[in-house]
């Protein structure tokens, strides 16, 4: 077996400066804010009538701000001209984050086990050559925690307690190399201090009261000694570092549904500077979603004000995603016109159904499966710029009359469409049918079809528009709607005027007016000509 342990350092802390940007790279791309990071920020623990610090970042370190002393008096140490920023500690935030966190890491291997609150155990021997080695595995990890907004130490040991150890070690400043054999433990967990184990803190001041400072001095005594001196557990957990007793551990179960939230501890007033914690948040639940081998067709983001208000946004996608980039360019349309009601102080996301995801392999070739691609990101953001109201598609309708042969519905894949896509080569009778109907030749229809067919003038019974009109072919002969109260009996020509433009003609035979929609079956000896579209 071969782990890999993820210690976060400081987590509350961590939470709060989450949705600022981390390095110098994120900072110029994100200037609003900048000015964030330079403000001292502290986590507040306790009573509410007398709240004290829990955390502190490093401006607030730096005038004399540590852990443990009241708000009261950290606001008195902060510089004139400076506001303190104090977040609240949230231990549910903090169990949500590290679970979260476990479910993105389910990408790398299914073996995770969440270390209390404090961080990640990863056990990899599985998978190693699925992620092309050990070094490139832990690079990948690096750099998804960082994009993730974390700061994480990581250790690598056969044993998941040895791993630990070492990720805290890494953190406290000790060399720590990666260690892969468990014969090489002893020597390499020797000269640890033995502050590093979770052990209670009475029995670490007396070891450490009794010189006993480094792991080796513990294995030096007697096991029964030891084992009455300062109890049966504290032992254990050295033969269990040493890969001398099992150490079973239990692995996250991944839930059906995800949410994550960052907290901001400042308020925002512009819903475009949303984007920069939402793009962290939706990478972390593309991590989540690769670990499920699921998708999403739509999600919620709630916008929670200072003020206890929320606001909803409900994101539909026509087809199943998981990449993070496509899912921000949906919100970025969704925020760029949002009106804010109130300032904003933090930030959501929910899934509260996942959809079976079939990863697609790139290829230099055309493939017939990609191809509707591009029809449905250009869906997906135009109903999200616009509206699903304003979004819509024509859908054909089994009547001969032109203006009853199509109606617009709400905009997505046919079902002829879907089942092309899933099968070609399996459709059902009824999509076959249909198909074989819709490929039918028919006579020309224009591309431009008017709301209502305008009438004609006629000199010597020839229909004009903009001069005489020459008949190019027809006539096709329609008649339909008998059993709806409005009748069509029509014969179609294509014609064409001086101007060139090609026309789509037609002579009602009922003479009833088409716009009107009334059953007026009415003789009249001279036929009356209608233009009813333009072909392109």
């Amino acid at each position: 077996m071969l782990w890999i342990a993820l210690y976060l350092p400081e987590l509350p802390l961590q939470l709060a400066l989450r949705s600022q940007p981390v390095s110098k790279s994120e900072s110029e791309t994100e200037p609003e804010f900048q000015q964030l990071s330079q403000q001292p920020l502290v986590v507040s623990t306790g009573p509410d009538n007398r709240p004290i610090v829990q955390a502190a970042n490093d401006t607030a370190q730096a005038v004399g701000i540590q852990a443990g002393i009241s708000i009261a008096s950290a606001r008195a140490l902060t510089f004139k001209g400076q506001t303190l920023r104090v977040v609240a500690r949230h231990i549910g935030h903090e169990q949500e984050a590290v679970n979260n966190l476990a479910g993105w890491a389910g990408q790398f291997t299914p073996s995770v086990s969440v270390k209390d609150a404090e961080g990640l155990l990863l056990e990899v021997a599985s998978t190693l050559r699925l992620h092309q080695g050990l070094a490139m595995l832990l690079g990948q990890i690096r750099r998804g925690v960082k994009a993730l907004g974390y700061r994480a130490a990581m250790g690598v040991a056969p044993t998941p307690l040895a791993a630990w150890l070492f990720a805290k070690a890494r953190h406290q400043g000790f060399e720590i190399r990666v260690c892969q054999n468990r014969f090489e433990l002893e020597s390499r967990v020797a000269n640890l201090p033995i502050g590093l184990l979770d052990w209670p803190t009475a029995v670490i001041s007396t070891l450490t009261g009794l010189g006993i400072k480094r792991i080796a001095d513990c294995l030096a005594l007697p096991p029964d000694g030891f084992t009455k001196r300062f109890g049966a557990p504290q032992w254990f957990d050295l033969q269990r570092l040493l890969a001398r007793l099992p150490d079973p551990r239990r692995y996250y179960l991944p839930p059906d549904t995800y949410q994550a939230r960052a907290e901001f501890g400042f308020e925002l007033n512009d819903a475009m500077t949303l984007l920069f914690p939402l793009k962290r948040l939706l990478v972390e639940m593309e991590g989540f979603l690769r670990g499920r081998g699921a998708g999403v067709l739509d999600y919620a983001i709630t916008l929670h004000h200072a003020h206890r208000s929320q606001t909803s946004i409900r994101i539909r996608i026509a087809k199943v995603e998981r990449q993070n980039d496509r899912l921000a360019v949906l919100a970025r349309e969704h925020l760029i016109n949002l009106p804010l009601s109130d300032t904003v102080t933090a930030l959501s996301i929910q899934v509260d159904r996942l959809q079976p995801y079939q990863e697609v392999s790139e290829s230099w070739l055309p493939d017939p499966q990609q191809q509707p691609d591009s029809w449905f990101r250009l869906l997906d953001k135009l109903t999200a710029r616009l509206g699903a109201d304003n979004v819509v598609q024509l859908r054909a309708v089994e009547d001969h009359r032109p203006e009853e042969s199509w109606t617009a519905s709400a905009a997505n894949i046919s079902v002829v469409t879907k089942a092309l896509i899933k099968n070609p080569t399996k459709t059902s009778a009824k999509t076959a049918r249909l198909s074989q109907a819709l490929s039918t030749p028919l006579a020309p229809r224009p591309l431009f079809l008017l709301n209502t067919p305008r009438k004609l003038l006629l000199e010597q019974g020839q229909p004009r528009c903009h001069g005489a009109i020459h008949l190019i072919s027809g006539p096709e002969c329609i008649e339909s709607g008998w059993w709806d109260g409005r009748p069509a009996a029509r014969d179609y020509f294509v014609g064409r005027n001086p101007h060139g433009e090609t026309m789509w003609l037609f002579i009602n035979h009922h003479n009833a007016d088409p716009g009107n929609h009334t059953n007026a079956h009415t003789s009249n000896a001279h036929a009356d000509w209608y233009l009813h579209g333009y072909f392109a």
